[in-house]
């Protein structure tokens, strides 16, 4: 938000970078908790998902959920398509040569992508959704050069638009009710990925037919980020968003009834196609309701709030697993949840910011 998404991006590659060239010469199990859970993890949330998410949020405003879900693709042709490859460079070569070659692909790579990052389209005499500002439009209709500064754009009022700084955000219900929804969903969905496997291998389901699941539970979340991410333009957001929890509880339930892969594949598409619709909602709903002007602070706090529920869904359904050797009680659990957290939705108010004092 200060800086500008470049800065923190060139900022995180090299952080991460540096992180996984350094893991390949661990020697000892603190040395993977220092290098992958704290520099690793630190410079990808700095420099990857707030620089971008918080780009992509201040270009647009009425187009916002189309753009994240063409952003948020990313993740899911990453996902789909690096993890075989670093599979296969381990399979080959070993998991110390591959990390180095991560690290070094991801400074090739991501450091030149960088440098096309631009923080927000006022400071380059532009609007968001590629509008133009009133100002100009006289020199359209004219046929002549625009001779408005990005000074002037910047402070061109937008009556559509509100702008919560962190802090104010903390006070309004909207933030603490979205938060207890997407906790609700995220306990579900990262149990269920990180859970998948194991329990497809624990009901006959072979090692290799369950991690080609995983994947396509990956690839299936595409088509749910573009087709979510333009559904939330055009309606409500809290609702499109109870269609995705929705499409993922039932995902769940036929996955704690499934006995053939064909059942498998049934669950794979349902859920993960709920799964990767709910992410460009959630984020442009998140800038609907609190503005750009403080778009990667609130993202961070809210993230920080999220971390106990990423956190806590897998390790009970583990644990869950080894009282009981089933996930089923775990995972009926999570659909409660996702009902739960659909039902929330609904109560979210876009807040009206206070009235500032002149100063």
């Amino acid at each position: 938000d200060k800086v500008g998404p470049r800065t923190m991006a060139i900022f995180g590659a090299v952080l991460v970078g540096i992180g996984y060239v350094l893991l390949s010469r661990i020697s000892a199990i603190w040395m993977l908790y220092v290098l992958f859970g704290g520099v690793i993890a630190f410079g990808f949330n700095a420099g990857f998902s707030h620089a971008s998410t918080a780009a992509v949020a201040n270009w647009f405003i009425k187009k916002r959920g189309r753009a994240l879900g063409l952003y948020t693709l990313g993740a899911g042709v990453g996902g789909a398509t690096m993890v075989p490859l670093i599979g296969w460079l381990i399979s080959q070569y070993g998991w110390r040569p591959t990390v180095v070659i991560i690290g070094v692909g991801i400074w090739v790579v991501i450091i030149p992508l960088s440098l096309f990052l631009r923080h927000k389209p006022e400071q380059y005499g532009m609007l968001p959704d590629g509008e133009l500002p009133a100002a100009e439009e006289p020199s359209r209709k004219a046929g002549v050069a625009s001779s408005v500064s990005p000074t002037e754009i910047e402070t061109e009022a937008r009556p559509d638009e509100i702008n919560f700084t962190w802090r104010e955000t903390l006070g309004t219900s909207a933030f603490w009710l979205l938060l207890l929804a997407s906790a609700a969903r995220s306990i579900g969905m990262t149990s269920v990925v990180l859970h998948q496997v194991a329990y497809l291998t624990d009901i006959g389901i072979s090692d290799v037919a369950a991690a080609t699941a995983l994947g396509f539970t990956v690839a299936m979340s595409i088509p749910g980020r573009i087709i979510f991410g333009w559904l939330g333009d055009k309606f409500d957001k809290r609702y499109v968003l109870i269609a995705s929890y929705i499409l993922q509880a039932i995902g769940v339930f036929i996955l704690t009834n499934v006995q053939t892969i064909e059942q498998v594949y049934i669950f794979v598409v349902v859920f993960g196609f709920g799964y990767g619709g709910a992410i460009p909602v959630y984020i442009a709903m998140r800038g609907e309701y609190f503005g750009r002007k403080a778009f990667a602070t609130i993202q961070g706090v809210m993230q920080m709030g999220l971390m106990p529920a990423t956190i806590v869904g897998p390790i009970f359904a583990g644990w869950v697993y080894d009282t009981t050797s089933s996930y089923n009680i775990a995972f009926r659990l999570f659909i409660v949840l996702y009902f739960i957290g659909a039902g929330i939705l609904p109560f979210i108010r876009r807040p009206t910011p206070k009235k500032r004092q002149p100063t």
